[in-house]
């Protein structure tokens, strides 16, 4: 392998967050690939990858504490999958419970729900949030998901039923079979799902006659349905669970030959196909209706006597067609050569079906490693049928990092100068991937390589851009660059207008494509011109210009063009003032003004508009600020749906005396960039102070040894209470737990930068204890070696087993503040505060 082949393989990576996900889910079981699987389950990112991560090792009972942390992620996606991967965790459900009370997300209370199903004692928590009024799905999107999950949690609890019975026509298809099927499995309400074979709501019949399926009374009502009702929904649902008797047979032969029967009827016939209708499902794989001839191939796929017919629909005309056929011959080995072509269809989904079938074809592996970066369904194909070939499992690995382009570039540069190496950079101007072919060819441009300027007259136009790109600033390409302003694709034109940027000898020949139809060519001049006090008037009067685009580039690049120049101040202040230019180019106006320049009455108007872009709200609302004036404006904006506009006003307030308040109250703010704003705040009023170090402490108590934790000083998982009043482990047993807060998730090695105080709370006759980790709790596993919320859930079962007169708090706090900014919430006797910067338990009162 060439030195620039090593290069591409250590930086090579998932190339999109889609690459990553089927990585993951492909790796799932890899023992090699659980620390990082772990890694990306804790801190993964985008979004999607921590989620797919989550889900992935939540049945790892190492991993617990890590699917316990992730219940207070910031993003609703990551709470929800962590929540779901808790459902074997008892300890996780009193914090199920306050998520089902308090979590704004739909689908995470509804994660909730289901962790707290069929657990006696969350039974009446169930019940009040399924009397609640559910929000609107215009508010969340996700209410129909959180129904769903409590019906299915109380549908077996005799109070509930008749709530559950006149919700039922509401409910989605899913949840209503489901309702049905547990109804019918009672024999009192067998006579109520029967008559709902005559509901007015073709939904909620179709149900019944799926939920009847193993009932002989309804025997001859089904065949009714399956003959004459009058939705096609029904019929379908009717005809999928008719029995095996002859009238059955005939009544399914008779409508799946009726060429006018809704395709949905027939479509369920052949997929219930039964022992001998195989001969009137194979005239389908010829019937006009590209959905029949689909669903008849996937049915026959054991039947010998239709491959040759199987095999000649690879070729159809319709894809859906070709995927059915493809995947129909997956138990016919010696068809998998004719299956070979179908790697190229141009349907993603014949691919993926391709790649599914010759998965278990090995002379078909090496060829299915070139499909592991492609976009969905095919790349997540290609590594599910790659995760057990052994050969592939370092490709695969490789997949759960992000692709490390900035690196790759770096060494390619420096291989392209290296004589020694530079022809194995340019063999990769040939490689599959196009990324790969881009970066070799901007490594070879800055060296100036022959290779790559013979590529400005590539007959492709591809190659003709990417070859401009690379040379830009090589003096010897000048004048190739410059017969490519004229080149006949628009794409050409404008990488060698930027690649001409500043260069006053061709500033004449760029600004003629000032004139230039195509916008993104404008665009791409007015850049290259962006110096050049000749051309600042013309791309000035380009903002005045009519443009049927929205997001016009060359728009937003003579914004950016005239930006910074006070001359154009008035210029900057009327896009402001008009409003109904794009967001990009209002922001760069919003952007570049001085206070004194810029309108107050349309920034009042963006920062009130909860709908509008972040992008415009907080800088009007830091223009709004240095005009002072509206100050009171800005602070009211503090409750904003918005985290970054909340965050934003946190950091105009500075170390003005008011913040101290707003900065303390949004220290618990459900959002980690607001929660940091928060402390920088309250720093800049009083500077972090020092506490006790934790582990000094609890050394001297002889509760740990060189920073390691000692067992309890009580039973763990006692069954009986433990009053603390006049016991002499009391203070041990309140460090302990301190100490158990701050430390690993085994229990072990406490964290160094503990600190603990004492603190004085305006509520409750009680003692406070808090220890402080200078972290936020999102950077504690890291930064600190701990995870608070597993360290609260384990320390919390044993506090439960505590009384005590006086019933002591104990918090780990993840903040960088001073001891006497911190505010924990307040708690009753035996409760739990979690998160996500007061971790909290209050001891019972002794009764």
């Amino acid at each position: 392998m060439s030195d620039a082949m090593i290069a591409v393989w250590e930086t090579s990576g998932w190339s999109d967050a889609g690459v990553g996900v089927a990585a993951i889910h492909a790796l799932r079981d890899d023992w090699a690939s659980q620390e990082r699987l772990r890694e990306l389950a804790l801190a993964g990112e985008p979004v999607v990858i921590r989620e797919a991560a989550l889900l992935a090792v939540a049945l790892a009972p190492s991993c617990l504490p890590v699917v316990r942390q992730g219940v207070i992620a910031t993003q609703r996606e990551v709470r929800a999958a962590s929540v779901a991967g808790l459902h074997g965790d008892p300890l996780a459900r009193p914090m199920a419970a306050h998520l089902l009370a308090s979590d704004p997300s739909g689908g995470v209370r509804a994660a909730a729900a289901t962790l707290l199903a069929g657990d006696p004692r969350y039974t009446p928590a169930l019940r009040r949030a399924l009397e609640a009024p559910l929000p609107s799905p215009e508010v969340d999107p996700e209410a129909s998901q959180l129904e769903g999950a409590l019906v299915r949690a109380l549908v077996r609890e005799p109070a509930v039923i008749e709530q559950v019975k006149g919700r039922l026509a509401g409910l989605a298809s899913d949840v209503r079979d489901f309702v049905l099927e547990d109804l019918w499995a009672r024999p009192e309400q067998r006579s109520y799902v029967r008559a709902l074979l005559a509901h007015e709501a073709a939904l909620v019949r179709a149900s019944a006659a799926r939920a009847l399926r193993r009932d002989p009374e309804s025997a001859s009502a089904l065949l009714d349905l399956a003959a004459g009702d009058p939705s096609p929904l029904v019929r379908a649902a009717a005809m999928s669970v008719l029995g095996f008797d002859a009238v059955a047979r005939q009544v399914r032969a008779g409508r799946l030959a009726d060429a006018s029967e809704h395709a949905s009827v027939r479509v369920a016939i052949v997929e219930t196909m039964r022992a001998g209708e195989e001969e009137m499902i194979r005239a389908l794989l010829s019937d006009p209706s590209p959905t029949l001839r689909g669903v008849a191939a996937s049915a026959l796929r054991d039947d010998a006597a239709s491959v040759a017919a199987r095999r000649a629909l690879v070729e159809d005309a319709e894809p859906f067609v070709r995927a059915r056929a493809v995947s129909s011959l997956a138990h016919q080995d010696a068809l998998f050569d004719s299956v070979m072509p179908c790697l190229e269809d141009p349907d993603p989904h014949v691919r993926r079906a391709a790649i599914e079938v010759l998965g278990r074809y090995p002379p078909a592996i090496p060829l299915l490693r070139r499909y592991i970066d492609a976009p969905s369904p095919v790349g997540t194909a290609a590594m599910q049928a790659l995760r057990d070939d052994p050969g592939s499992l370092p490709l695969l690995r490789a997949r759960l990092r992000p692709a490390q382009r900035v690196e790759r570039r770096r060494r390619l540069r420096d291989l392209a100068r290296d004589p020694s190496s530079v022809a194995g950079v340019r063999a990769l101007l040939d490689d599959p991937d196009v990324l790969v072919r881009a970066d070799a060819a901007s490594a070879l441009g800055d060296a100036g390589d022959e290779a790559i300027v013979r590529r400005l007259d590539d007959p492709d136009p591809w190659w003709r851009e990417v070859a401009t790109r690379a040379v830009a600033g090589v003096v010897e390409a000048r004048e190739a660059l410059l017969r490519r302003l004229d080149d006949g694709d628009g794409a050409v034109r404008a990488a060698a207008a930027e690649a001409l940027s500043g260069d006053e000898v061709a500033a004449p020949r760029v600004r003629e494509l000032l004139h230039e139809p195509a916008a993104a060519v404008r665009a791409a001049a007015i850049t290259a011109l962006a110096r050049d006090t000749g051309s600042v008037e013309r791309i000035a009067a380009m903002l005045d210009e009519p443009s049927d685009m929205d997001g016009d580039p060359a728009q937003l690049a003579a914004a950016r063009a005239i930006a910074g120049r006070p001359e154009q101040a008035s210029q900057l202040r009327a896009i402001v003032e008009r409003g109904d230019y794009a967001a990009e180019v209002t922001r760069v106006a919003l952007e570049s003004l001085a206070p004194a320049d810029a309108p107050a009455e349309p920034l009042l108007g963006m920062l009130d508009d909860v709908q509008e872009l972040d992008a415009l709200r907080i800088p009007a609302a830091r223009l709004l600020w240095a005009q002072g004036q509206h100050r009171g404006a800005v602070i009211a904006r503090m409750d904003d749906p918005s985290p970054a506009l909340r965050a934003a006003v946190l950091e105009l307030l500075g170390d003005d005396a008011s913040a101290v308040d707003l900065a303390r109250a949004r220290l618990r703010d459900s959002d980690a960039r607001v929660r940091a704003a928060a402390a920088a705040a309250l720093r800049r009023r009083a500077p972090t102070d020092r506490g006790v170090a934790l582990v000094e402490l609890v050394e001297e108590m002889g509760l740990a040894t060189g920073g390691r934790l000692h067992d309890a000083p009580i039973p763990a998982r006692s069954r009986s209470e433990l009053c603390l009043d006049g016991d002499p482990r009391k203070d041990d047993v309140l460090a302990w737990l301190c100490a158990r807060l701050a430390s690993d998730e085994r229990g072990g090695i406490i964290a160094a930068s503990a600190e603990v105080a004492r603190s004085e709370v305006p509520w409750g006759d009680q003692d406070v204890y808090l220890v402080r980790l200078p972290f936020d709790q999102e950077e504690a596993p890291v930064a600190a070696g701990l995870i608070p919320m597993h360290n609260l859930i384990e320390t919390s079962a044993m506090a439960r087993q505590l009384t005590a007169e006086r019933s002591s708090s104990i918090w780990l706090v993840c903040a960088d503040v001073a001891f006497s900014a911190l505010a924990p919430p307040e708690l009753d006797p035996g409760a739990v505060a979690w998160g996500p910067t007061y971790f909290g338990v209050r001891i019972g009162r002794s009764r």
